[in-house]
């Protein structure tokens, strides 16, 4: 397996110099001719390689190596193509342990409601993945969010809305694909649910599957024409996403014309027959599409020797048209450019939604707030990421402490270590061997799994902070922060190995809380553990073993919270026991930590000008291969309320990659803002909005609830429980996902799709629409008046959404189906014009298999979110419409238009010149 860099810059075909010299641009349609020969050339040498190939060797092929990489063909002067785990940024080896740029998430992105965001990011993940020496990320993820539970919602771009999927996609993709290497939408189709991921089988209407799962997709085919795209590991409708014939070879490649090759997810293909009969052209790692498991169907006749020469024609076809075919020696340079990281900034400045900003509290005065508190480790470090093939190491980051530090230099921004649970500070003590009080926790290291028989080394530790896989705190002399000398009994340092079936540990102390109230301890191992506290056993995790059917799984805490006193000492007892199976990568642990911290606010917070609040998911609570609670963890929504009693200026930053509930605590503090997962630099950004250097522009392309079964997909999921057997999805919601579901509920949710404040206003005015009879594929033009009635700068996201007044079929009220963003200065005015063409009007018709408009008036809707429309306009359609699935396009012509890249990236010193915008 090629899973070291020095392997890929040995063997690796293309320098980033020659990569990017013979990038593949998109292409306006004036320039149709030149794209069309470069695709004419590409497919007449892969026919020719295809002619010379043996059966065998063909089989051989369509079979995946080295974790993502396409196998060499040697004899034919194909290198092996390398690819890279992608999500938020570029993992830069299988193990994901060399750091990259990481860049803000998903749902930022969709949050910026910006197609310009959506280029940038992906011309930076393209040279992030060029220098890297790889040819191709496994990104974009344009999956739907439909449920605050979803483990993956953090990678995917679509928000809650199809529409805005379909916008930002082919942004990403042409970005990425400007830079000479391949794109990889993913996961196709409807994957928004990680428990019981393998197995789970989602059942929804047609026309379901077309509206809402599919569009995003479709964009990226038509409009980014991706040059891969990713099968799910899910059954769609009875059949695996990659063995469904209906979605790839009906749907992917006969009506919406795919170009590319479709490749599965690690794994994904269960059965190689039906996936290669069903159009997956490249099963990763090829364990079932095989010549042992083909080639007896070729011989019998029910699989066609075509079908697999259009599989591997497919994958030497887009080889060819990048030029991956030539042998110049992988050049370094640098994964951490000053221009990779302005895209990333960019995005979260753009990104981070203002939700409540109660008496203008924000932006701070540099002049009058001289003394800032901070609570909460996610605002301590590395901004938080997610779990999983996307969890990036950062090369660099600015935590948001270092980012409010940074921007009020005069001011005094303390760090309340009392309120936040972090591991490498938490405080213990214990005796020594003289009988003397120390600063830590006496450590017995048992060379069994049921802490039996003597200890094998016993010694003190100053924190419960232990990792085997980065050598942390590990029970051998030349790694110990012990401040006791090593001692031995019944046998040696060197048998503690961390085996998983003979290692156990016991940590005995005591814990001296400094505030008096409920006081938090978290635990997070890889394995049992048992913690008792005062006498009372407050957590116990059973058998400690991973959550069954999860091929990556993640170490997530143990938390519970017990009433102390302030200055009164109380015994402490952590047992621990290894198991097999955890990840130490992709923002896993393997090891253990133990963690306490006060519920209660210190009344000397009180006598800060704000205090900052960060709360919410990270690694630890979110991320592939499982799902989530609504709630926030470790108690933070006490902890809020605590707070905001001792300081009514009390600031929330709330991250993850989905709604969290805020119902029990937003109406006691001022402001909150949901920073998702914002990146390397969204410290910066952070502080920049805080103090108004930057004015927010974020709006929620998602809906957060009041209560969870307010969400209209609710009766479609479980409760809440990641050891959950669910085999069957019934996609209940139908096609009212989202803010759909509570207008046809008369449901307010808390903060509604689209919404997101500014230090500004905005008014709308003088709707016309143009013409106001549709006339076929004519465009129809809805303009506006939109100022600026503030008195600072600002961007304004307007949205256009339309409903038909006398539906033959069940629609939603209103649908998004446009949008622009445009910045104004104070008094500013503009006029703005948003594009619709026949597809803002249709729905599918299941049984014409077409696009249907039907003869009715359409209601048009202009505002800044989905629940405060401030114009409305008609637009009558004369004549019923059937539109083709093949020709139709998701996106108008200037939606279209907004996502190109019409030039090849510069070359410039050997490399080539980012550009940001």
């Amino acid at each position: 397996m090629e899973s070291s860099m020095n392997k890929r810059k040995m063997m690796g075909a293309h320098s980033a110099l020659a990569l990017l010299a013979l990038a593949v641009s998109q292409v306006h349609a004036a320039d149709a001719t030149v794209q069309q020969g470069r695709e004419d050339r590409a497919e007449k040498a892969a026919q020719k390689t295809l002619a010379k190939m043996t059966m065998e060797e063909k089989l051989a092929y369509i079979g995946g190596t080295g974790g993502w990489d396409v196998k060499p063909l040697t004899n034919y002067g194909i290198p092996q193509i390398h690819g890279a785990d992608g999500g938020v940024g570029v993992r830069y080896t299988s193990e994901g342990n060399d750091q990259g740029v990481v860049y803000p998430s998903g749902p930022n992105l969709a949050a910026t409601f910006n197609p310009r965001r959506a280029i940038d990011l992906g011309r930076a993940l393209g040279y992030d993945t060029a220098v890297g020496g790889y040819q191709f990320i496994t990104g974009p993820g344009v999956n739907l969010y439909r449920m605050p539970y979803g483990g993956r919602a953090f990678e995917y771009l679509s928000g809650e809305d199809p529409f805005l999927g379909a916008s930002l996609a082919p942004g990403v993709i042409n970005g990425i694909q400007s830079r000479g290497v391949w794109a990889n939408a993913k996961h196709y189709a409807a994957n928004d649910q990680e428990s019981n991921r393998f197995n789970l089988n989602q059942t929804m209407p047609e026309r379901v599957l077309r509206e809402m799962s599919l569009p995003a997709f479709e964009s990226s085919s038509k409009n980014g024409n991706v040059a891969m795209m990713m099968c799910a590991f899910q059954k769609v409708n009875g059949e695996f996403a990659c063995e469904s014939e209906h979605l790839i070879a009906q749907i992917l490649k006969k009506e919406w014309g795919f170009k590319g090759f479709v490749r599965s997810d690690y794994n994904a293909v269960v059965h190689g027959f039906n996936a290669a009969r069903a159009g997956t052209d490249l099963d990763m790692m090829g364990f079932q599409m095989n010549s042992s498991v083909l080639k007896p169907h070729l011989d019998a006749g029910d699989l066609s020797a075509a079908t697999i020469d259009d599989k591997v024609r497919r994958i030497l076809k887009q080889i060819y048209l990048y030029k991956f075919d030539g042998k110049v020696p992988l050049t370094t340079h640098n994964m951490n450019s000053s221009t990779s990281n302005k895209v990333a900034l960019n995005a979260a400045r753009e990104g981070i939604v203002l939700l409540k900003n109660q008496d203008n509290l924000l932006p701070l005065d540099k002049q009058k707030v001289k003394k800032i508190a901070v609570v909460g480790t996610l605002a301590k470090y590395s901004p938080p990421t997610g779990f999983g093939s996307a969890n990036v190491m950062a090369s660099h980051y600015v935590s948001e402490l270092s980012g409010l530090q940074q921007i009020a230099p005069n001011a005094k921004v303390d760090f309340i270590e009392g309120l936040s649970l972090d591991p490498s500070t938490s405080a213990w003590t214990t005796t020594d061997t003289a009988g003397n009080e120390v600063q830590g926790m006496k450590v017995e290291y048992f060379s069994n799994a049921d802490w039996s028989d003597e200890a094998a080394v016993t010694r003190t530790e100053q924190h419960v902070d232990l990792d085997w896989a980065n050598d942390k705190n590990l029970p051998f002399a030349s790694n110990t922060s012990s401040s006791d000398p090593y001692t031995t009994k019944g046998s040696t340092a060197g048998e503690l190995n961390g085996d998983t079936s003979s290692t156990s540990i016991r940590y005995t102390g005591k814990v001296t809380p400094t505030q008096s109230g409920e006081q938090v301890f978290k635990v997070r191992a890889d394995g049992a553990v048992r913690l008792w506290v005062n006498g009372k056993k407050i957590i116990d995790n059973g058998d400690g073993k991973p959550l069954p059917g999860n091929s990556i799984p993640p170490t997530i805490p143990e938390f519970a919270k017990i009433s102390l006193e302030a200055s009164q000492s109380y015994d402490v007892k952590l047992e621990y026991s290894r198991r097999a199976g955890y990840l130490s990568t992709m923002g896993g642990l393997v090891g253990v930590q133990l963690s306490s911290a006060s519920l209660n606010a210190p009344q000397d917070l009180s006598g800060y000008d704000a205090v900052v609040v960060a709360v919410g998911n990270s690694n630890e609570y979110e991320g592939e291969g499982f799902d989530h609670s609504f709630d926030l963890p470790e108690f933070q929504n006490e902890l809020i309320q605590n707070i905001a009693k001792v300081n009514p200026n009390t600031v929330v930053t709330m991250y993850g990659g989905t709604g969290l509930k805020m119902s029990d605590w937003i109406e006691q503090v001022p402001v909150a803002l949901h920073a998702f997962y914002p990146g390397q630099n969204g410290g910066q950004a952070l502080a920049e909005i805080l103090f108004g250097k930057v004015n927010p522009s974020g709006k929620l392309p998602i809906s957060i609830e009041r209560n969870i079964e307010d969400n209209h997909a609710y009766a479609s999921f479980p409760k809440f429980d990641n050891q959950n057997s669910l085999a069957e999805m019934d996609y209940k919601d139908d096609l009212m996902l989202g803010y759909r579901g509570y207008e046809k509920k008369g449901i307010k949710p808390l903060y509604p799709f689209g919404y997101g404040l500014s230090y500004t206003t905005f008014g709308y005015s003088n709707i016309k629409v143009t013409p106001g009879v549709a006339v076929g594929n004519t465009p129809i033009k809805v303009s506006f008046d939109l100022t600026n009635t503030g008195k600072v700068g600002g961007s304004e996201v307007a949205q256009l959404y339309v409903g038909q007044q006398n539906p033959k079929v069940e629609r939603p009220i209103k649908e998004l189906k446009g949008y622009k963003k445009v910045f104004l200065k104070p008094g500013e005015s503009k006029r703005v014009t948003i594009e619709l063409n026949d597809r803002s009007l249709a729905y599918f018709d299941e049984k014409s298999k077409q696009w249907v408009v039907d003869a009715d008036t359409f209601n048009i809707a202009l505002g800044a979110s989905s629940q405060d429309i401030r114009l409305n306009a008609k637009l009558v359609n004369s004549f019923r419409q059937e539109l083709s699935t093949t020709t139709s396009n998701p996106l108008p012509r200037s939606a279209l238009n907004s996502v190109l890249v019409e030039k090849p990236p510069v070359k410039t010193g050997g490399v080539f010149k980012q550009t940001v915008e």
